[in-house]
């Protein structure tokens, strides 16, 4: 046994001839050896801009739901759903990380283009600041379906990469189409609560309890 593993051994160091692999008559370029295979150069240039759009995602939302905290608006509700979007889109961050490694790339997180101005999410009011919150995960949405688009043809065999089609479908899309379908629910349930003025500050104050006691 000990010997045939060493043969084994010394058969794959062989295979190294001259900063090349030979395999079976073929000479691979070391520089080939890595796991970038199938269509993913195609979207990877996307899928990096998308991690750092991501990222700030996490840190937008995160300032958001300071603004309804104790010491400034007294919302508990909004403070917690913001603070849990907050915390998924930086699970997602590092999960876009690791997946893009996993298929060879080398990740960057710098000279992305934000899609939405952080200053304004210090003017919001409930109502505002849940349609605020609902555009932003739309466009985050748009730009998933947009790169799942560009690997997901078969009769592309060049751009075809279902590996990476399934991880958008299971990993992000089927959760933003659920918050999308969350948030614009609660700006129809909202809105209708409060059109009465004369008790719209209690009309907030219950959807605020409600989303504090939501999962």
């Amino acid at each position: 046994m000990k010997l045939q593993l060493l043969i084994l051994a010394v058969v794959s160091v062989s295979t190294w001839v001259n900063g090349a692999v030979s395999n079976g008559g073929c000479i691979v370029s070391k520089a080939e050896c890595t796991s970038v295979f199938s269509g993913f150069p195609h979207v990877e240039t996307n899928l990096r801009t998308y991690t750092k759009q991501m990222l700030d995602k996490s840190f937008d939302f995160l300032l958001l739901s300071s603004v309804f905290d104790h010491y400034k608006m007294d919302r508990p509700g909004f403070e917690k759903m913001y603070r849990k979007i907050s915390d998924k889109a930086w699970e997602d961050t590092i999960d876009l990380i690791k997946y893009q490694s996993k298929r060879g790339a080398s990740v960057t997180l710098d000279n992305a283009t934000r899609k939405h101005d952080v200053s304004k999410l210090l003017k919001n009011s409930e109502l505002s600041s849940l349609k605020m919150a609902l555009d932003y995960e739309k466009t985050l949405a748009r730009e998933a379906h947009l790169i799942h688009k560009q690997i997901s043809h078969a009769d592309n065999k060049e751009h075809y990469d279902p590996d990476v089609a399934h991880y958008l479908d299971e990993k992000l899309i089927e959760y933003q189409s659920g918050v999308i379908r969350q948030l614009a629910g609660h700006i129809t349930d909202l809105n209708d609560m409060v059109k009465e003025k004369s008790t719209e500050d209690l009309a907030i104050q219950m959807f605020d309890e409600y989303l504090e006691k939501s999962k």
